[in-house]
């Protein structure tokens, strides 16, 4: 399992201490960053506000980098400003909508997942339709993000699907059978919140935990388990990003 980054806090709202957009220097910096520590594995969506088009950008002006980064995506979640809480929409037009938008931001899509990848959405002949769409548009591969158990097997028995997106950390450990599903079906897995949106971070009277002891906690304990695939850290500190980049070769023995 490698480190990847999650990047929906460059482009929109997200937890309860967002302070606001980074600037375009401060993307910048954090994607040179993600880059040089070897962490190049780049999670967004199309409801991610302008993350997509911000890393296109990013990528656009340092075109030398694309070929060391790997560029996943989602469709099936719909957010705009000034939304407080974005919905999924699985029709076969919104999808194909969102891909289209997707591949105009991005230079290239390397993965597409399905985003909010419910047992109802997984069964709607609408998400296929679409996925035969992003396939005839040069998209190899295909993933759903998932947060129950019966949405994974649903999706694992569609032969859809090589990746799934995953919730998994010590306050929230319900999708751990799916580790063992990944491994006999030959799965590849995206761990994200690791540290449960912050607050493995957080002391009970709501202040910061000191040091990187908890994070190390937390990263210990999604290592545990045996799994090809990524843990992604959600930032838009790119120094957060170095912190728990070294932190995590440090557990690699690196």
């Amino acid at each position: 399992m490698h480190l990847g980054l999650g990047l929906i806090e460059i482009g929109r709202p997200w937890g309860a201490g967002w302070a606001g957009l980074p600037s375009e220097e401060q993307v910048q910096r954090l994607l040179e960053a993600a880059v040089e520590e070897g962490v190049t594995f780049w999670d967004t969506a199309s409801s991610y506000g302008c993350s997509e088009e911000r890393i296109g950008r990013f990528l656009q002006e340092r075109p030398e980098l694309l070929g060391r980064v790997t560029l996943a995506t989602k469709f099936g979640d719909v957010w705009e400003p000034g939304m407080e809480e974005s919905y999924g929409d699985h029709s076969h037009a919104a999808l194909v909508r969102s891909l289209d938008r997707s591949l105009a931001r991005l230079p290239r899509i390397d993965l597409l997942q399905v985003h909010r990848a419910t047992e109802e959405a997984l069964r709607r002949e609408d998400v296929y339709r679409a996925l035969e769409a992003a396939r005839r548009r040069g998209i190899a591969e295909f993933g759903a993000s998932v947060k129950t158990m019966e949405a994974a097997r649903i999706a694992v028995e569609s032969g859809w699907f090589r990746w799934l997106q995953i919730p998994y950390n010590p306050l929230r450990q319900e999708m751990a059978p799916v580790f063992a599903l990944a491994r006999e079906r030959g799965i590849r897995l995206l761990v994200n919140r690791p540290f449960a949106e912050g607050a493995l971070l957080m002391n009970p009277d709501g202040r910061p935990v000191e040091g990187s002891e908890a994070r190390r906690r937390a990263f210990e304990f999604i290592r545990a388990q045996a799994f090809d695939g990524f843990v992604l850290v959600g930032t838009k500190s790119a120094q957060h990003l170095r912190e728990n980049a070294r932190l995590w070769r440090e557990l690699e023995g690196i």
